[in-house]
């Protein structure tokens, strides 16, 4: 082998060296940098489509904030955190009048402390003494095969559902009672617009009674209606049972000029 030969081997066995010493110090990096950065673009952007399905998720509750806001009014006025018994007297008194009744008399209870109803459960039915025979002469078996209808027809009580969030410290029932002076279907009319008032207002009695005869305001019956309304506040500023009276200086519709209608408790 001549020397030409020789140096050619050498130089072609030192380039080859050189490409892989190029590769692995120069290529091979780039080429991992680059997966690297393809699969953080991956992750940023599966990231970025979390973020724009919140952005777009918080856009549309915020279109609905203002839906959200008159919802919390509505049920602010419905259970407020002050018993405002003047603001009820003129709800009162505006509803009877598109009733085409008229208010003649309203008296409000002290606040009371709200008490949970305890859960009703049927009584269970006494089962059969083990060994034992109807006056009959029948076996338990026929026994309990005849207990069993009955037992089935007993009705079961619902279970009382209760918010631990409402509690004797911040919420009180207020009972009160309006008297209005109409005929029989402008009494419905008022019940059923007290019931889907602004005010949460439980009807719990109606009565009735007929005006004397003679009397300058024998326009119809005189109707009694009794019922609850509610009262929902900080636990803090709850106020005892018969804490407070206030008077409400509100004249009902069809009263003497001058004449007070009274509401106690606040």
């Amino acid at each position: 082998m001549d020397r030409n030969r020789i140096k050619l081997i050498i130089a072609m066995v030192s380039g080859v060296a050189v490409l892989a010493l190029g590769f692995f110090l120069g290529v091979q990096p780039q080429l991992t940098a680059a997966s690297t950065a393809a699969e953080q673009k991956a992750t940023v952007d599966q990231q970025n489509e979390g973020i724009r399905a919140t952005v777009e998720q918080l856009i549309a509750e915020n279109e609905g904030l203002s839906g959200l806001e008159d919802e919390r009014d509505v049920k602010l006025a419905s259970v407020p955190a002050a018993p405002d018994m003047p603001a009820l007297i003129r709800q009162l008194d505006k509803m009877a009048g598109e009733a085409g009744t008229v208010v003649t008399s309203f008296t409000a209870a002290d606040p009371v402390s709200y008490v949970a109803p305890a859960s009703a459960t049927a009584p269970a039915a006494a089962a059969p003494a083990e060994g034992t025979e109807s006056s009959e002469g029948t076996d338990d078996s026929a026994d309990a095969a005849a207990a069993a209808p009955a037992e089935a027809a007993l009705p079961t009580a619902p279970a009382t559902v209760t918010d631990p969030a409402v509690t004797t410290a911040n919420f009180s029932t207020i009972a009160v009672t309006v008297d209005i002076q109409g005929s029989y279907d402008q009494a419905l009319d008022f019940v059923d617009r007290i019931q889907k008032g602004p005010r949460l207002f439980l009807v719990t009695a109606i009565t009735s009674s007929e005006p004397e005869e003679g009397s300058e305001t024998a326009e119809g019956q005189t109707w009694t209606v009794g019922g609850l309304v509610f009262v929902l506040q900080d636990g803090e500023t709850a106020p005892a049972d018969g804490d407070a009276t206030t008077t409400a200086p509100t004249q009902a519709e069809g009263t003497d000029e001058g004449t007070d209608t009274t509401a106690s408790g606040r």
